[in-house]
Parts: structure tokens; C-alpha cells; sequence
């Protein structure tokens, strides 16, 4: 097991707790800001959640890259590989769906692209999940434990 591995498995946990509490807790809860105190929430939120998201994402995205790259068999190249393809699906789905549809929320509240965040957040969440399973089956598989 590599340190880069050991990485990405603690970003996977990291990240798959953030982004369910931003689907349970933090998009839904846009629905119950005022209109006169929506943007400069909406502002907090997108500066504050970047500051967590983005280097993590990056980290993310370098690791499971460089895992690519490990001397491994076969089966675990390919669950690597599967690992980059998640990671490349989630950074796609957050700059060409969810970044647009916070940009027009940037400029007002509008509850259906609320509607539309919450909704089209869900492909990133169960993403982000199934990466974090990956990983657990991964190191299980190394530990002997299946």
C-alpha cells in the first residue's frame, strides 16, 4: 500500500462526508434564506465551501491520477482506473453543472435552480460514494479481509 493510496483514501472519507452534508444540509437549507439575504449567504457559502472543496478536489484528482501510475497487478490497475474515471466524472459534472447553476444563484435567489443544485447534486454525491466504497473493497482486498 502506498502513501499516495493512503491519500487518496483519506480525501475519498474527507470528501464523501462533505458533499452529503452539503446535499442533506447546506443546498437544501438555500430554500429558507430571504430574498434580500440570499446573496451575501450564497456568497459566504460558495467562498467558504471552496476554500475546503477545492484543494481537496485538486488533491484528489493529482492522487488518483499518480495511482494510475503504481506498480500494481492488473485487477488493481483497473480499480485505480475506475477510481480516475469517478474522480474525472465528478470534477466534469461540478465546472459544467453545479459551478454554472451557483453562478446565476450568485446574482439571485431562484428556487428552481435550487431545485436544479439539489437535484443534479446527487450524480456527484453517489459518485463520491461509490468512490469511497471502491476504496474500502480496495484496501480489504490488500488487508486479505475478502
Amino acid at each position: 500500500m502506498s502513501f499516495i493510496f493512503l491519500i487518496n483514501l483519506v480525501l475519498s472519507f474527507i470528501a464523501v462526508g462533505l458533499i452529503w452534508t452539503i446535499q442533506l444540509v447546506h443546498y437544501p437549507s438555500m430554500r429558507f434564506i430571504s430574498k434580500e439575504q440570499f446573496s451575501a449567504y450564497h456568497n459566504f457559502h460558495s467562498i467558504r465551501i471552496s476554500l475546503i472543496a477545492m484543494p481537496l478536489m485538486l488533491v484528489e484528482l493529482i492522487t488518483s491520477f499518480l495511482l494510475l501510475y503504481q506498480n500494481f497487478n492488473n485487477a488493481i490497475q483497473t480499480i485505480f482506473l475506475i477510481n480516475f474515471v469517478i474522480v474525472v466524472l465528478i470534477w466534469l459534472s461540478t465546472f459544467l453543472v453545479q459551478v454554472p447553476l451557483h453562478n446565476i444563484l450568485s446574482k439571485e435567489k431562484n428556487d428552481k435552480v435550487i431545485s436544479k443544485l439539489i437535484l443534479s447534486n446527487w450524480f456527484r454525491t453517489i459518485l463520491w460514494t461509490a468512490r469511497s466504497i471502491l476504496m474500502i473493497l480496495f484496501l480489504s482486498f490488500t488487508m486479505g479481509l475478502i
